[in-house]
Order: structure tokens, then C-alpha cells, then sequence
């Protein structure tokens, strides 16, 4: 991602639509979780970014990990966060350290080959029961500036991200597409989108502010499609995003140790 990135996204998390809708969809199936026989008292944000997340979670104490000692220094200001520098594909805890992990727009980072490690190694430290709460960018098509300046390395379809998850070991709870409603107008811009900047500017990502009815319609529209997709188990056939919630299960022999 590129540096200046990180400011934007530190502000855009408080009231940008898009992060509004991610988090409250984060929330609702963070809720799901509490019914797991070892609670979610133990909670790793692998990719925490600016923070916004372990804020949101303040109240179980979370981790957080994230490769940018710049994301770092801003999740900081959020409050005095347990945070690791390192990488999600060799994650630096002990097998079966926590009962949920988040990875939220962060694996879409991750160079594709590694991608099946960084799946392997939230496995392993994922106590037996325990949840992975994914979101994902989708479909390559979109790839555009965006994408470029946040550090997106590749979209994803649903089909792969079954199998990569299946192949660590999880099974699925939730898997489906997000971002259905406003597809056909994002997907639009995203095409628009797609050519270099004029001068060889360096590319900037979505996040600029909308006007707050706008922002306040958008984001509503993202709360009705969590709701359909978290509490009642709607699969969705598009979206922009994949959000999924994944389980290790409880009689586990794979890579526990």
C-alpha cells in the first residue's frame, strides 16, 4: 500500500460508507461468535491496518499484526493495542492462541503463491472451534487504480476462496459475496478506473468523502445486506467484496501443533 494511503484510510474508517458497512457486517458476525464453547476472549486482528478494528473490539483485548510500521504507529493513537509487526503468512504466535481471528481486505495483498500459507497459519493459531472472519476484494475484471494504490495484488471469485479455505482445514459458516446492490454502479467506476493516471501520478484510491446523505444511504444499504447475508444466511451471486466466516473444527488433527 502506499504511504499515503494509511492517513486516508485512518480517517476514511470513521465515517467512509464503505468502512462503516465492513465493520458493522464485522460486528454482526463477531456476535455469531460468542456462541463458541471458548469464547471469544481471545482475539487476533491479522492485517490490523490503522486500527479501527481493535478498537472496535477493545472490550476482548485484541492483537494486532500488520507488516507497516506506518499502519502500526497510527493504530497506536486508537489506544495502547497489544500490536505485532510481522507478516499473516508466518504469523509469530503459538498454535491454538486464539478463539477468532479478523483479516479484513488483507490477504488480497498477499502475493497469490503465499496466499495458501497465510490460510495454513491462521488455521494453526486458531484454537479447535474457534472463527476466521474474512472479507476479500472480488473479481480480477475490477481490478483499477484503487486497487493499485491500496496494494491489492489480486481479486478473488468465491470458488477460490472455498477451496483455499478448504485446503487449511476450515469448514464455512458463511461464504458469500457482499456489495451486491451497488455492484453494477461501483463495478462502472471501478472500469472507469482501470487506466494509469494521466503524467504518471501515482494512483489514489476510492475513499474520498461523499456528502452525508449520500454516505448515510450507502452505508444503510451495506447494514441491509449484512443483515441478509449474517443473520440470515443469504448467499449472494456478485458483489465487489467476499465475506466469509469460517470455523476449525472442534476434533482437529491437521495442524494444531
Amino acid at each position: 500500500m502506499q504511504e499515503a494511503e494509511y492517513a486516508t484510510m485512518f480517517g476514511s474508517e470513521e465515517h467512509h460508507w464503505w468502512y462503516l458497512g465492513l465493520h458493522d457486517q464485522l460486528q454482526q458476525a463477531f456476535a455469531r461468535c460468542r456462541g463458541l464453547a471458548a469464547g471469544p476472549g481471545r482475539v487476533l486482528d491479522a492485517g490490523c491496518g490503522t486500527g479501527k478494528v481493535l478498537e472496535i473490539l477493545r472490550d476482548v483485548a485484541p492483537v494486532g499484526l500488520d507488516l507497516s510500521a506506518t499502519a502500526l504507529a497510527l493504530a497506536r493513537r486508537r489506544g495502547p493495542f497489544a500490536l505485532t509487526q510481522a507478516s499473516a503468512t508466518t504469523l509469530p504466535f503459538a498454535a491454538a492462541s486464539f478463539d477468532v481471528a479478523v483479516s479484513l481486505d488483507v490477504l488480497a495483498n498477499v502475493p497469490p503463491a503465499e496466499v495458501p500459507a497465510a490460510f495454513r497459519e491462521l488455521f494453526r493459531v486458531l484454537a479447535p472451534g474457534g472463527a476466521l472472519i474474512l472479507n476479500l476484494v472480488a473479481f480480477e475484471a475490477l481490478y483499477s487504480e484503487h486497487d493499485r494504490a491500496v496494494g491489492v495484488v489480486k481479486r478473488y471469485r468465491i470458488g477460490e476462496v472455498r477451496r483455499l479455505l478448504a485446503a487449511a482445514g476450515f469448514t464455512l459458516d458463511i461464504c458469500s459475496y457482499s456489495n451486491t446492490i451497488l455492484f453494477p454502479i461501483a463495478a462502472l467506476v471501478r472500469l472507469w478506473r482501470k487506466r494509469p493516471r494521466p503524467g504518471g501520478r501515482p494512483p489514489v484510491s476510492d475513499l474520498a468523502p461523499l456528502p452525508g446523505p449520500v454516505n448515510a444511504v450507502l452505508a444503510g444499504i451495506r447494514r441491509l445486506e449484512n443483515n441478509m447475508i449474517v443473520r440470515h444466511g443469504f448467499a449472494l451471486p456478485f458483489g465487489l467484496s467476499i465475506f466469509v466466516l469460517a470455523r476449525k473444527p472442534v476434533a482437529d488433527n491437521l495442524q494444531s501443533a
